[in-house]
């Protein structure tokens, strides 16, 4: 006999067949578990900032909540960039001058990871003692256009310059015998840093950072201080779809150049003022829109060999549509991020797609081959046997496809 009989003796009825399915249904809740787990851990509550609208004589001041995650915000881990309150061996020499700088962030907008870059608008403002408005005068300078951001791409095409002073150009003496000078800024700032390897569960730092463009102000004659008190951020910096807002930091840092600008005197340190605000994705947003049709392409792979076994033409084709689908959807996630030096976890997660596919691929070759000897068995008995272990094997492959999945998963979620 050349052809299979649908129905023989020798074969195992379908009811007994199905506890088979038990350990994958059992890797499949598991999954979902491990998953669920791994969303919440890394899911980000947006933070909330201390504007807000209210009618007069209900009025209540906002707290800056910030303050209690300042220390874990502030770390900056870019190679050149130290807190700018670290000791140093050096030769003594007189006090810096001292001025303060405040920022308050209405809007972060324009988001865009290829350049990296981001446009922001906001209030800013300057506090300073007599030594460093001696300076300003001597030198005929502008304490406003003396302090300019080094990450500055582009400024409006109606402005001079990023920082405008509000009123009057000139700045006030204060009653503690300060001076001071406020104003707003507008312009489109680069992004220093960058990190995407958890993407799409990504955190994202726009910074502002704020030296003196005078060449003669270096760290151990101007020092730029954050005025912590006023700053923050306002009600609209929400307004990036997509993003979360997750808090600001204001720090000063120490800035070192491996040049000494012409002066002959070594490399300079000039002291280096950032304004960040962090942003992260939404983990559930990620998850529904990005991992799961992602999950459910590559379900197709684990319920392939559910298919009767006289249909292995479909068999073959199912994990060449499925490849086809991966690179598209692959190429669809990546298209608004830059080009990157590493892997991040989605790629990853992709990799572990292609493979699976792959060895589904080579699987169904394999069982159609032996199918087909199978049926060229003349004795019924041997053939049966032999078919029986290949609905064994189809009994078995999703589990298969399912943990190997997990394990793959979990090692690059932890050495990412």
């Amino acid at each position: 006999m050349n052809s299979r009989q649908p129905k023989s003796k020798f074969r195992l009825p379908p009811t007994l067949r199905k506890p088979w399915n038990i350990s994958t249904l059992v890797m499949a809740v598991v999954a979902v578990l491990l998953i669920l787990l791994a969303v919440l851990s890394v899911d980000n509550i947006s933070y909330k900032t201390g504007d807000y609208l209210a009618f007069t004589g209900s009025n209540k001041s906002g707290l800056l909540e910030q303050k209690s995650r300042l220390t874990k915000l502030l770390k900056r881990d870019h190679k050149g960039y130290e807190r700018s309150d670290i000791k140093t061996s050096v030769i003594a020499q007189p006090d810096p001058m001292k001025i303060k700088m405040g920022f308050y962030a209405i809007n972060n907008y324009n988001i865009n990871l290829q350049s990296p870059s981001f446009e922001s608008s906001g209030y800013w403002w300057l506090k300073w003692g007599d030594d460093l408005q001696a300076y300003l005068t001597e030198n005929n300078l502008k304490i406003w256009k003396v302090l300019t951001p080094v990450n500055l791409i582009n400024i409006p095409q109606y402005a001079e310059s990023v920082f405008i002073p509000t009123g009057n150009s000139k700045p006030t003496l204060m009653a503690d015998g300060t001076w001071y000078l406020t104003g707003a800024y507008s312009g489109e700032f680069f992004i220093d840093r960058s990190d995407f390897r958890r993407h799409p569960f990504t955190t994202l730092s726009l910074p502002i950072m704020i030296e003196a463009d005078d060449v003669v102000l270096s760290s151990n004659k101007l020092e730029i201080l954050p005025d912590v008190q006023g700053s923050g951020i306002g009600q609209f910096i929400d307004s990036n779809l997509g993003w979360i807002n997750q808090g600001w930091t204001l720090a000063s840092y120490r800035h070192h150049y491996d040049t000494d600008f012409g002066f002959g005197e070594g490399a300079s340190d000039f002291s280096q003022l950032v304004f960040e605000v962090k942003y992260s994705t939404s983990s559930w947003l990620s998850f529904w829109k990005v991992l799961v049709p992602l999950m459910i392409v590559v379900a197709m792979i684990a319920g392939a060999t559910k298919l009767e076994t006289t249909h292995y033409d479909v068999r073959l084709t199912l994990p060449v549509t499925v490849l086809l689908t991966l690179v598209f959807l692959q190429q669809t996630h990546d298209a608004n991020l830059p080009q990157l030096p590493y892997l991040t976890f989605l790629d990853e997660v992709y990799v572990v797609s292609y493979i699976l596919t792959l060895g589904s691929f080579v699987m169904m070759l394999w069982a159609c081959r032996r199918y087909y000897q199978a049926l060229k068995i003349e004795d019924v008995a041997v053939r049966e046997i032999e078919l029986k272990k290949l609905d064994k094997s189809d009994d078995y492959w999703p589990t298969y496809v399912i943990g190997s999945g997990m394990i793959a998963l979990m090692i690059c979620w932890f050495t990412g």
